[in-house]
């Protein structure tokens, strides 16, 4: 049985930081590479699945959503089968879930907890977008024509993560209730993609953050294959919370003799009529 709240560390920056932060993905089996910056502190982390007052926890307000999902299954070791059968069900979910008229599934990532992963569960708060990159990445991945198409709608950029091996039963995903979010504690925070196998590079930008006492984290303890998580991760409209900070983290009780957590997150752009 789950705890009601975990007792962790979560990886911040550091209060007293002053330089740009640096995260690098080699593309290669070893893990994320980490700036000074970052420090592993201490934080509390609520069982959503446990709380003593039920609570529905949605994309406008906390940012995130834990909902039912039975996909067909699929070769998630090859990219091109993935996009064929996947991407559509993913497109079809989030439209039932959202009301969304447009949905363009544009990326995706397959991490595994595994010594010979090239993507493992990412131990660092992140959102994937800042306010400057959450208008410029629909632009560059969309292309003008497409977002013209769409100018003066709300867009909301929406990530569909889900387990592919069974029940999550270690490194499960930390998510921080945006309503708790100070805006003052994110980090502007340089993220570099060096692929040592096909020597492709990528520069991105991301949001970290700072510790705040006030900042509340959940969880959804013992998340199965038929279950997914929505993740906002941008939203044109002011009026609804903008993303949820997001982690992986080490369950209390977690050791070599769990199975390791291998989860596929799906990357998308949301476009509303209304």
């Amino acid at each position: 049985m789950s705890k009601k709240i975990e007792k962790t560390k979560l990886h911040y920056i550091k209060n007293e930081s002053t330089k740009r932060p640096l995260v690098n993905y080699s593309g290669h089996d070893e893990s994320q590479g980490y700036s000074d910056d970052y420090v592993f502190l201490d934080a509390e982390v609520y069982d959503a699945r446990r709380l003593d007052h039920k609570k529905d926890f949605n994309l406008d307000q906390e940012g995130f959503k834990l909902l039912r999902f039975n996909p067909h299954d699929v070769d998630y070791a090859n990219q091109e089968s993935v996009k064929r059968s996947y991407y559509p069900e993913v497109e079809q979910l989030i439209k039932q879930q959202t009301g969304a008229s447009d949905v363009f599934v544009f990326d995706h990532t397959v991490r595994r907890g595994l010594d010979t992963s090239n993507r493992r569960p990412a131990y660092h708060i992140h959102n994937d977008y800042t306010f400057k990159t959450g208008v410029s990445r629909p632009l560059s991945i969309l292309g003008p024509d497409t977002m013209e198409r769409f100018k003066g709608k709300r867009m909301i950029q929406i990530n569909v993560w889900r387990p592919i091996n069974g029940v999550v039963e270690r490194d499960p995903l930390a998510l921080m209730d945006s309503t708790t979010l100070d805006h003052k504690d994110l980090i502007e925070t340089d993220i570099k993609f060096n692929n040592m196998k096909t020597g492709e590079v990528h520069d991105g930008e991301i949001f970290a953050l700072k510790k705040n006492p006030k900042q509340k984290w959940y969880y959804f303890s013992a998340v199965n294959w038929d279950e997914a998580i929505m993740i906002k991760g941008f939203d044109t409209d002011s009026s609804h919370s903008c993303f949820a900070m997001h982690t992986a983290f080490a369950l209390s009780g977690q050791n070599e003799t769990h199975k390791p957590r291998q989860s596929i997150e799906t990357r998308t752009f949301v476009f509303f009529d209304k």
